[in-house]
């Protein structure tokens, strides 16, 4: 009996859970790699415990983003990718870009802006930009430090990979072979001596790259 109840009491309390995270996520922008829209303009607001004083140099303005993929039903986009862009408004002048922050991650449990030190990246040449599954939902948090105000732009789009087929059919055709080619002489020796002129070049190549760093 006793044990009934403790296995009722945890499935309550995971539901509980479950209905307080849908709460929080939906209060998040969401872009969707399905729908029309693949761009959304976000205006980040002033953080919890931090000054929206504009003079105070404790100001920071933080929002979330929700980039959603495919269904995995969809095999179309398996050997594609996903292309997360994020670029600050025409009114944001360029020497404040340093000041925008974003972070990057898949964790919905994270607090918003509250991302490691190390997991944030600053914009650079008025651009930020990172890749993704097609598959993978993935949340971007933007932070402005300071006197930053504005809006940014995340946009989304999948890159069609078409080569990727091609070694997934070269590689389907050379594990079917395998049995045969691996009995073949020529074959043992030409890859092998391939394999030796490509480590050859890879070498004399990183040589050259630290004569030339070195300026010699």
């Amino acid at each position: 009996m006793a044990s009934s109840s403790f296995i009722l009491f945890l499935y309550l309390y995971y539901i509980f859970f479950l209905s307080c995270a849908s709460q929080d996520t939906a209060q998040f922008k969401d872009i969707d790699l399905g729908s029309t829209t693949s761009a959304l303009d976000v205006s980040p607001t002033p953080l919890y415990g931090h000054s929206s004083v504009r003079s105070s140099k404790d100001v920071i303005l933080c929002d979330r983003v929700r980039a959603s993929g495919h269904s995995r039903l969809k095999l179309r986009s398996y050997v594609n990718s996903v292309r997360v862009t994020l670029t600050p408004s025409v009114l944001i002048p360029e020497r404040k870009h340093s000041k925008i922050q974003v972070c990057f991650h898949r964790n919905a449990s994270l607090g918003l802006c509250q991302c490691e030190n190390e997991n944030w990246k600053t914009v650079e040449n008025g651009i930020w930009q990172a890749v993704m599954s097609p598959y993978d939902d993935r949340f971007i948090d933007v932070k402005f430090i300071g006197d930053v105000s504005g809006s940014i732009t995340v946009a989304v789009e999948e890159d069609i990979k078409r080569w990727r087929l091609v070694f997934l059919a070269l590689g389907f055709v050379l594990f079917l072979l395998a049995p045969i080619i691996s009995k073949s002489v020529p074959f043992y020796y030409s890859s092998s001596m391939a394999i030796g002129i490509i480590l050859v070049i890879l070498i004399l190549l990183f040589q050259y790259l630290i004569l030339l760093t070195a300026g010699r």
